[in-house]
């Protein structure tokens, strides 16, 4: 509302003539930001013209002219009876004063009224899912970009509104966050809410499996469990750069952990680094990486793998992993059978 009666107050003056340069200059840079600013202005001319050119020539104090309105009413119900004259030049004066007053009303309730429509207009809003893992990060309009795994769903706005950034999100991605501490960016994933300001971090919100993960790069996060039917928050927790925040799906609890292995980021890097890592988790990760569904038996218990991959293919692993191991394999489609 401030900002409202703010521009109110400066077009007033631009206007009228009464602004100074740098006012001037302020209004003329508000006009190019958007057509909706120059619809505003154009909106604001033309009430004021409609009210006149005595009106708008006149600096008019709306509290000052009540004041006014009022005197001359207490003045008129004290003459005189026998003072017709000077009853009819008060009853003008009182109706010309009181169009001033209206005037400036109008002008003003006129403009609320545009500013607070056009404020309440709700953003056109984009929805995308991946089919595949993109290399090339959606672009949002802040200069945001969010890298997507395949199968991850993100809803956003055309252009964010003036209080957040706020989008919907589920699955799994990178987020690089413009930094502006003005505006805090939202994302929201069912029970889960995390606002940052500006940083980048993995978030993995997929529906399969009991948790949601975030790992935090860079900045500071605020993790939080959210009650979904009246947006009050449960619990929450704020993330250093290097710890991975944790959402149980189950009882809606949230909590943190420090993580050195930087292979959650794979999908995107390409890059898979293993230190003495017992193969079952090795293939966890390699489920995770390339979309797999591994099926071995007890065989290989008690094996760990050290080895760095870069940007190979699966078969290219499985093919080191049975040099290594003396493993056989089979890949069908992505089904992965070792034994």
């Amino acid at each position: 509302m401030k900002e409202d009666k703010k521009n109110i107050e400066l077009l007033g003056k631009y206007l009228s003539g009464n602004c100074s340069d740098e006012e001037r200059i302020s209004v003329k840079n508000w006009l190019k930001q958007s057509p909706d600013n120059q619809a505003v202005y154009d909106k604001y001319k033309q009430l004021w013209n409609y009210t006149a050119s005595d009106v708008i020539n006149t600096t008019v104090d709306v509290d000052k002219g009540w004041e006014e309105l009022n005197r001359r009413i207490k003045v008129a119900e004290h003459i005189s009876v026998d003072l017709l004259d000077q009853k009819s030049i008060l009853r003008k004066r009182f109706i010309y004063a009181l169009t001033r007053v209206a005037a400036v009303l109008l002008i003003a309730f006129g403009l609320f009224y545009i500013f607070n429509s056009i404020n309440n207009q709700k953003p056109e809003n984009i929805n995308y899912v991946a089919d595949k893992i993109h290399q090339q990060p959606v672009q949002l309009e802040d200069g945001s970009m969010v890298y997507l795994n395949k199968g991850a769903k993100i809803t956003y706005p055309k252009t964010f509104t003036a209080e957040n950034r706020k989008i919907i999100f589920e699955g799994e991605a990178f987020f690089e966050i413009a930094h502006n501490p003005d505006k805090p960016f939202i994302i929201t994933s069912g029970e889960l809410e995390v606002e940052v300001l500006g940083t980048s971090f993995n978030l993995c919100t997929c529906s399969e499996g009991e948790e949601m993960i975030l790992y935090l790069e860079s900045g500071k996060v605020r993790f939080s469990a959210v009650n979904t039917e009246n947006g009050a928050i449960n619990e929450q927790l704020i993330l250093l750069p290097g710890q991975k925040g944790i959402f149980n799906k189950t009882n809606g609890t949230v909590c943190r952990s420090e993580f050195e292995n930087q292979n959650y980021l794979a999908w995107k890097t390409g890059i898979l680094v293993f230190e003495k890592t017992p193969l079952s988790d090795v293939f966890m990760v390699l489920e995770k990486t390339y979309d797999l569904q591994i099926i071995s038996d007890k065989s290989i218990e008690g094996l760990a793998l050290t080895a760095c991959f870069d940007n190979e293919t699966q078969e290219s692993v499985f093919e080191s992993l049975h040099t290594i191991f003396g493993i056989t394999y089979t890949i069908n489609d992505q089904i992965v059978t070792v034994n």
